[in-house]
């Protein structure tokens, strides 16, 4: 595949990521619980998740513009969205990691307690906060050195697809640690969740060649 037709993979990734997050935001808001989890027996994919997966696709859009060329739009887009998912996501991790309770995962629509594979409402689970931050991360280092981006991207990349894909394949195998729910400790990732990680993944892995 030539450099230009992986451009133009990775837009259609991120276009499908931000209509996905769009979907499930929509899902949240007129409470449509198959948008919000495809099977009423899984996890759902919380609001948070939803509005930084909405912020990762502008993100890896951006990404591609500026390997495109157009720098300087990019480097504005980029910094709104790499600060926005860091203050959601890192802010949610470290709540997580201290057991703090900051209020950022019910900040819009609260989750009923006791939602299925969750250990706080509304609270993502802990390799989902990461591979967000890890996205940001990609943002910030397109914008940083764009000269040296590509061996950055390809470890971003692969990173966030293998989580993504190993929480696939414990949805297919029925393996609930495989999607990294630890009862009491970690709350599952969703399926569509895992699904659009891998599909972010494929695209900031387009553009490290």
């Amino acid at each position: 595949m030539t450099a230009e037709k992986k451009r133009k993979t990775a837009k259609v990734l991120s276009l499908i990521v931000v209509v996905a997050g769009m979907l499930v935001i929509t899902g949240w808001i007129f409470d449509i619980s198959v948008l919000k989890s495809i099977s009423p027996a899984w996890v759902t994919m919380k609001l948070t998740t939803a509005i930084s997966f909405l912020l990762s696709g502008i993100t890896l859009y951006f990404i591609v513009r500026a390997v495109e060329g157009d720098f300087d739009r990019a480097q504005v887009a980029l910094s709104i969205t790499s600060l926005m998912i860091i203050l959601i996501m890192g802010t949610l991790f470290f709540s997580a990691l201290l057991n703090i309770h900051t209020g950022i995962d019910d900040l819009f629509i609260i989750e009923t307690p006791g939602a299925v594979k969750t250990v706080a409402p509304g609270q993502p689970s802990m390799p989902t906060m990461l591979n967000f931050i890890l996205t940001a991360a990609a943002g910030i280092f397109t914008i940083l050195n764009p000269d040296k981006l590509q061996s950055k991207l390809r470890i971003i990349s692969m990173t966030i697809g293998t989580i993504g894909a190993a929480a696939v394949v414990g949805y297919i195998i029925n393996a609930p640690l495989l999607y990294y729910f630890i009862a009491g400790i970690n709350s599952a990732m969703a399926c569509h969740t895992a699904i659009l990680f891998v599909l972010l993944g494929s695209g900031l892995l387009c553009l490290s060649d």
